[in-house]
């Protein structure tokens, strides 16, 4: 407590801890001469001056905070309140401290881990913003304003529809609307149209956003631009895809040059069946004249009978029956092998193409059917293949780019097995994902080695029989299409990849 002259009359022992001081070092002596930081010290006296005329200050009822000095010389900041009492007439000051250098600390503490955090969250390179359970903006980084061409400040509060608009808003594949409905963390690709005509690629994660009482209050998303990756991984399929056609020339030769080979033959068969019809028809030409002058004179020459006699002679050398039947046959096997040659021709074809730039409606069994004739010279040795097709929808892909993952995995299976075995194929519907599953009774692979084998250049074959991409090409291509792809495999008994890539219905 002090009196109207600033002097010290009451000091507790609370104070004596705070400050230093004994209550005989104090008591009638000017607070501000050993207790006030000098700067200010000004201030005390000009407050203190009209305090003891009025009671009344600019600290008075209020809470302030002020550095103070302990007794060895130690400045330390206290929170400060004062009211006034009036005793004999004059004004007193009732000042209760209270040392809040720990709060302090703490405060300066959270202050820098939150210039940290800020600092981390604006230097992502990723786009962030989190988002409430209402589709509002709270917070976005410098990296997002960039992508998305509005600034830190006027985004707060908007629908994140409205300011970064994706095709996935408004649908029960948004981000927000999966994690409200359970689940904890979404990864997904999307695509936006640029101003120019062209496309931009992103890849999202999303994961929840909790309260400090621990309740869902939004999401926050990781928005990064993989354009210049998915033009890289562009050309990475199409090379990888390049090399695999090299790696299955010999066998699509095998399998051209097999249809080739009778149809060749079939015509050489033609041609010989087509000179003897010649033969036999002019000789029918040559009766028929004689018939006819015949007829004109009533008499039958012997020339007649001779001819008849010739025309016998070549049915029963052509074998005319024969070749009449022959004839279909051949011009059906035939037509049969340009239809197969023409199949695998056109497969190889658009197995060999970059692929369209916008995914489409397909049939995954069909698909599965076009890559199998494209490989089958690579399978039929050495595995019977077994197919259990069911009744799958039209998915949502990038018809192609399956078609690769398939050709990988079928050729891989292929060459798991040492002499003779098997290669099932399974589809069906699972909770809203098309499965794939491909097994082989081949010669497996070790446990160690089963978490490396989607690794780029990563291979289990002799030098020559891979690129060390084919695994790594299909999980991203698999991955590009929110899908998923795991292996189980056991030693000597077999491997099997499982695909499941989702359903969209058609619009």
């Amino acid at each position: 407590m002090l009196n109207d002259e600033g002097k010290v009359s009451y000091w507790n022992k609370a104070a004596e801890r705070t400050f230093g001081y004994r209550p005989e070092q104090v008591i009638g002596k000017n607070l501000h001469e050993f207790c006030v930081s000098k700067k200010d010290q000004e201030a005390f006296r000009r407050g203190f001056g009209r305090f003891k005329e009025t009671g009344q200050g600019p600290v008075v009822g209020k809470r302030v905070e002020v550095t103070a000095i302990r007794k060895d010389g130690t400045e330390f900041p206290i929170s400060l309140s004062i009211s006034s009492i009036k005793l004999k007439n004059r004004w007193n000051a009732i000042g209760i401290a209270r040392d809040i250098s720990e709060r302090k600390k703490i405060e300066k503490e959270i202050r820098f881990a939150n210039s940290e955090l800020n600092q981390i969250f604006n230097a992502a390179a990723d786009g962030m913003r989190i988002i409430d359970k209402d589709f509002n903006i709270l917070r976005i980084n410098e990296t997002f304003s960039a992508l998305s061409g509005i600034s830190v400040d006027e985004s707060m509060g908007k629908k994140c529809y409205g300011v970064f608009s994706t095709p996935l808003c408004h649908s029960s594949d948004c981000p927000l609307v999966r994690i409200l409905n359970g689940e904890q963390r979404i990864e997904c690709e999307i695509e936006k149209d640029c101003k120019d005509g062209g496309k931009t690629f992103y890849s999202v994660i999303a994961t929840p956003f909790g309260g400090p009482d621990g309740k869902l209050v939004g999401i926050i998303e990781d928005i990064r631009d993989i354009t210049e990756s998915r033009q890289i991984l562009g050309q990475l399929l199409q090379s990888e895809k390049m090399a695999s056609i090299g790696q299955l020339a010999a066998g699509v030769a095998h399998e051209i040059n097999n249809p080739t080979g009778f149809v060749s033959s079939n015509l050489k068969t033609l041609s010989d069946y087509q000179d003897d019809i010649v033969m036999l028809i002019e000789q029918y030409r040559r009766l028929t004249t004689d018939l006819k002058e015949t007829m004109a004179t009533a008499e039958y020459p012997v020339s007649i009978s001779e001819q008849l006699e010739r025309i016998a002679e070549l049915e029963a050398e052509a074998d005319i029956d024969f070749v009449l039947n022959d004839i279909s046959d051949l011009v059906k096997e035939s037509r049969e092998g340009t239809e197969r040659i023409k199949k695998i021709v056109l497969d190889l074809k658009n197995f060999a193409h970059p692929g369209e730039g916008k995914p489409k409606y397909a049939d995954i069994n069909k698909n599965m059917e076009s890559t199998l004739n494209v490989v089958w010279n690579e399978l039929k040795y050495k595995a019977k293949v077994v197919k259990e097709y069911g009744d799958l929808p039209q998915v949502k892909c990038y018809p192609q780019q399956l078609n690769q993952v398939f050709m990988n995995l079928l050729v891989n299976a292929a060459q798991a097995i040492e002499k003779e075995g098997e290669i099932r194929i399974v589809t069906r519907p699972v909770n809203g994902y098309a499965e794939i599953k491909i097994s082989d009774t081949g010669m497996g692979i070790p446990e160690e080695k089963l978490s490396m084998i989607f690794d780029p250049f990563f291979t289990t074959k002799e030098v020559g029989k891979g690129t060390g991409l084919g695994l790594n090409v299909a999980y991203n291509i698999i991955k590009k299409h929110n899908g998923t792809i795991d292996v189980e495999s056991t030693v000597g008994k077999g491997t099997t990849f499982t695909i499941r890539i989702p359903v969209q219905k058609e619009v």
